[in-house]
């Protein structure tokens, strides 16, 4: 810093003489005509004129040369590396000095650091501030090499280091003087570039960092004295960083514009080319800011960055080496961000991204690619903490979240048949998000499939310090197609059609306390026009109309799935015995060990419990065929319909089932029982009634063992199975009427018997043949085939029928009688005519038709017991549904029968009755404590439970007489009704009602009602 100048002393004014001395010594010489003598050396003009000249001299020629040599000999001892000058020039009038051609390289010659032109001028007007004062600095062609060998190591740090090694000792013992006085008045640096290389990644990063240009004015360590600035830098592909403010450097403040624009993505990507696995082709940049650097009254400072927005577009990300991009994305914006430090808060008005594509896959071997994107098999890495983890957190907030029209594909290459899933468009909005504890964020999304169907949800959602969410969801009309490729892992089907509807709330709450918390799912969904074929050949195996579930419940903390009840609509299911008896469902299941192979991971997770408060189905079909036979055999069933009811995973009891369909044009076939649906080995007791069925269609079988067609007859049997730890012991009761043998066949392998006189043998006094047929196995054993019983029945039928010969002898008569058409049966509690029951009125119309003077009479029938009990078991079962609506779960349904228990048949008969069905848990439990046992927890086996109070609430639901009476005469307007609908033109007097009369439950369990023949006159 220059020194104070010393204090003149105070001039002296000349006296009078010297004054007249000198104006006549002036005078004298003008009047003689005296020469000026300038080179006088002791005249001050000499030396004035000398010093300038020296000064001239000096500064424009000897000064020049001595400064290049020493700035190069400066710059090689300070840097240790080689150093170069073309040319210094100084303008000692100017107080100016240019330098040019500076070059410091490395010792192998690498370029290192170098510029054009270096020109600095003085100002000396800044001695009035005690100032350095300088009035323009111009750097023209700065160039220099950035190179980085290390993590820590660059070439640039080398050079401080070697720059810094000989001023250790010195900047050591110099004191401290704070800032230096400094005034420049102009900055200029133009033409600047830099060659960056980066030799850390294992593939070295090289660019070019340029043009740079700097203007600096009024750059100042004086106190309180800002100036203005404007940086612009060029960088590879055209990117470019500008700076627009004004900065003071005591203190620092500083407030500006700054504004980024180009591919900067792009550029990055490059960089970390070795670290991430992907490539970005394209991707410009649009960073806006304003922002201030402020010194507070307490001497800390703060930042403030507001008007910040970002603009992203036409990024494209690839995997390294694929063509096709797995992101792309047209335009990313955020606007009105801002800052502020040391508050710590960060905010932005909104982020929106249109347009979003993003495609993911799982690889064949289970990963999901292109994530992750890091290189190397090894584990996460720690993360550090960060310095000042106690300071307080950082508050941030963002008003809005768009996603508008994005795109989602998903692949999994894992399959044996590739799946692709796309969703499109996505539109998603969130609002209000914040890092706070307990912020919760509204948002919606809509979704749609390529192939059809819509997904959409909205609710709320908090982050911190748990996940919680409460949100609406509904799914419609999705494909079940969708699911293809992953049904194929399991079975050789094409779904062909089927659409998935569903609707529910959902609710994530973190563990509080003693409840743990997680995901609950509560809705109803329904799958619509399903149908299955099997693979390639367009064969239908499966299909319905519609299954619907009313009201279904997941909790993911008890690990549990309740459902209502499940409808199916109009199913349909098609079962094929192959000619090596095997069925089309052991073509169309894949091996276990294939199907399990990409699934080993989920087979970890325990599986929920389920239960079911019943299935019902409505209108269905099944169509049954065996080609193991000589003759082709085929049976189809319709209507079928009833109810599966209380099914449970996890029960230790039976579940109740109730089924009933046609067989043929009249055939019927009932199923009624119960059984456990995931265990049926352990106890079930199911009993299959197949009545009127047509004996003709069952001449495969008897061609198969005996050779000979059925031409007429009709067959009933009654199956009962009863199931006990896998041993299946059943009775069979088949009844044939009216049969009558056809044609004989040669098979290889038939019995060759007297079919005819066997029959006719074993004929009854009604023209009946009645067998019993005992079934008895192991339904675990894998040669067990329960679809056989029909078959079996017949075969072991014919064998009966030719080992009777003693019978024959004893009960032969010529003639055999057609079925008696003297009754009509009905169900208990019911007044519809069953299939079986319409032909016998179609044949009661054809004998009134061709005799038109019978008529009949046709009483009111009633069985009280069975009527009443049946009439009470569906009073409840109404009231039961009317009261549960769409809650009729197991649950729903044990709680609504302990209720009607305890007002009907008192509280203290509840007890004993829950406790007989209490048991102790299978003995497999294994104990809690290591080194002995915990005692056994007790198990309710609901279902069975359930049952017993339906049961026992049933008896009491009261019945009234008139009821019984009303079902009478219902079942005999039914039969009237039927048989003129039949005859239209039938004149009533021909079918009379009579009052009510009692019948007994037969056999079967039907109520027979007995015609009455009569006159038409009577």
């Amino acid at each position: 810093m220059p020194t104070s100048p010393p204090t003149p002393s105070a001039p002296q004014p000349p006296s009078k003489g010297g004054l007249r001395l000198h104006a006549g010594a002036f005078v004298r010489r003008l009047r003689l005509g005296e020469p000026r003598l300038w080179w006088n050396v002791r005249r001050k003009r000499f030396w004035a004129v000398l010093i300038l000249a020296l000064y001239t001299l000096v500064g424009f020629f000897a000064l020049p040369p001595l400064l290049r040599w020493q700035v190069v000999k400066v710059a090689q001892s300070t840097f240790q590396r080689p150093a170069a000058l073309d040319r210094v020039r100084v303008n000692p009038y100017a107080l100016s000095i240019e330098l040019s051609g500076f070059r410091l390289t490395e010792a192998d010659g690498a370029p290192l650091l170098g510029f054009d032109r270096l020109y600095v001028r003085l100002a000396p007007s800044g001695l009035l501030r005690w100032a350095w004062g300088i009035s323009d600095i111009q750097l023209d062609g700065l160039k220099t090499t950035l190179v980085r060998y290390g993590e820590t190591d660059t070439n640039i740090g080398r050079l401080i280091q070697a720059a810094a090694s000989g001023d250790d000792q010195a900047k050591a013992e110099a004191p401290s003087q704070g800032l230096p006085r400094l005034l420049i008045h102009h900055v200029t640096i133009t033409n600047a570039d830099a060659d960056v290389t980066d030799q850390v990644p294992g593939t070295p990063f090289k660019t070019k960092v340029g043009p740079v240009s700097m203007e600096f004015n009024d750059l100042s360590t004086l106190p309180e004295r800002q100036g203005q600035q404007h940086l612009q830098v060029g960088l590879e592909g055209g990117a470019t960083l500008e700076w627009t403010g004004t900065s003071g450097l005591n203190p620092i403040v500083s407030a500006g514009h700054m504004a980024a624009r180009g591919p900067y993505i792009p550029l990055a990507a490059r960089y970390f080319g070795d670290v991430f696995k992907v490539t970005v082709p394209t991707g410009t940049l649009a960073v806006d800011l304003d922002y201030q650097v402020s010194r507070r009254a307490d001497g800390a400072y703060a930042l403030a960055v507001s008007h910040a927005g970002v603009v992203l577009r036409d990024l494209a990300v690839h995997e390294a080496g694929v063509a096709a991009p797995f992101l792309t994305l047209p335009e990313l914006r955020l606007a009105g961000g801002r800052l502020a430090w040391p508050e710590r808060t960060a905010a932005a008005d909104s982020l929106s991204l249109d347009g979003l594509t993003v495609a993911v896959r799982r690889q064949a071997d289970g990963r999901v690619g292109p994530m992750p994107w890091l290189v190397g098999d090894g584990g996460p890495a720690a993360v550090p903490t960060p310095k000042g983890a106690d300071a307080p957190p950082w508050t941030a907030t963002l008003g809005k979240v768009q996603v508008r029209k994005a795109k989602a594909v998903v692949e999994d290459q894992a399959l044996h048949e590739p799946a692709r899933l796309e969703l499109t468009p996505i539109d998603l909005t969130l609002d209000n998000l914040s890092n706070q504890a307990g912020a919760a964020f509204p948002f919606t999304l809509a979704a749609a499939l390529s192939g059809g169907g819509q997904v959409t949800a909205q609710g709320k959602v908090t982050a911190l310090p748990a996940l919680q969410l409460e949100a609406t969801a509904a799914l419609a009309d999705l494909p079940v197609t969708a699911a293809q490729p992953y049904v194929r892992e399991s079975a050789r089907v094409d779904i062909n059609d089927g659409y998935l509807s569903a609707e529910g709330d959902i609710t994530i709450t973190p563990p509080e306390g003693g409840t743990p918390g997680g995901l609950t799912v509560v809705g109803k969904g329904e799958v619509r026009s399903l149908a299955v074929a099997e693979q390639g050949g367009g064969i239908p195996v499966v299909s319905w109309d519609r299954l619907s579930i009313d009201r279904f419940e997941y909790s993911q903390a008890a690990n549990d799935l309740r459902v209502s009840q499940v409808t199916v609509a109009a199913p349909y299911l098609r079962l094929q015995v192959a000619a090596n008896q095997t069925t089309n469902f052991n073509h169309l299941m894949v091996p276990r060990a294939k199907a399990a192979a990409g699934s080993a991971a989920q087979a970890s997770a325990p599986a929920p419990a389920v239960s079911v408060g019943r299935v019902v189905v409505a209108a269905g079909k099944a169509d049954y065929g065996d080609a193991s036979l000589p003759l082709p055999f085929s049976a189809h069933i319709t209507n079928l319909q009833g109810e599966v009811a209380a099914l449970s995973s996890s029960a230790t009891a039976s579940s109740r089932l109730a089924l009933r369909g046609q067989v043929g044009d009249f055939g019927q076939l009932t199923i009624d029982g119960r059984l456990v649906p995931f265990d049926p080995g352990r106890d079930s007791n199911v009993n299959m009634l197949f009545r009127n069925v047509e004996f003709p269609d069952l001449s495969p079988y008897t061609v198969k063992f005996a050779g000979r067609r059925i031409d007429r007859g009709r067959l009933d049997v009654d199956l009962h199975y009863l199931v006990k730890g896998g041993a299946l012991n059943g009775t069979n009761r088949v009844v044939i009427r009216d049969i009558k043998l056809g044609d004989r066949v040669d098979v290889p392998g038939a019995l060759d018997l007297p079919l005819d006189l066997a029959i006719a043998l074993l004929k009854d006094d009604e023209g009946k043949i009645n067998v019993d047929l005992p079934v008895s196995g192991n339904i675990n054993d894998p040669r067990f085939d329960i679809g056989s019983v029909i078959r079996a029945a017949a075969a072991d039928l014919l064998t009966n029928l030719v080992t009777a010969p003693f019978r024959a002898l004893a009960a032969l008569f010529d003639g055999a009688d057609a079925d008696k058409l003297d009754h009509i049966d009905f169900a208990p509690g019911r007044a519809d005519l069953p299939p079986p029951e319409q032909e016998k009125i179609i044949h009661l119309a054809q004998a009134l038709g061709a005799r038109p003077q019978l008529a009949l009479v046709v009483p009111g029938v009633v069985a009280p017991e069975a009527d009443k009990a049946q009439l009470q078991m569906d009073a409840l079962d109404a009231r039961m549904t009317r009261a549960l609506a769409d809650n009729y779960t197991l649950e729903g349904q044990r709680q609504f029968l302990e209720a009607q228990f305890r007002e009907r048949l008192g509280a203290d008969q509840l007890p004993p009755l829950r406790d007989s069905f209490t048991r102790a848990p299978p003995t497999r439990t294994p104990p809690t404590a290591p080194g002995g046992k915990t005692p056994p927890v007790p198990v309710l086996d609901e279902p069975g439970y359930v049952t017993a109070l339906r049961d026992r609430v049933a008896k009491t639901e009261p019945v009234a007489e008139q009821a019984l009476k009303a079902l009478a005469q219902a079942r005999a307007t039914a039969v009237a009704g039927a048989l003129k609908q039949r005859l239209p033109n039938l004149d009533p007097k021909r079918v009379s009602l009579r009052g009510e009369v009692q019948a007994k439950v037969d056999r079967e369990g039907l109520i027979p009602l007995k015609l009455d023949a009569a006159s038409a006159g009577d």
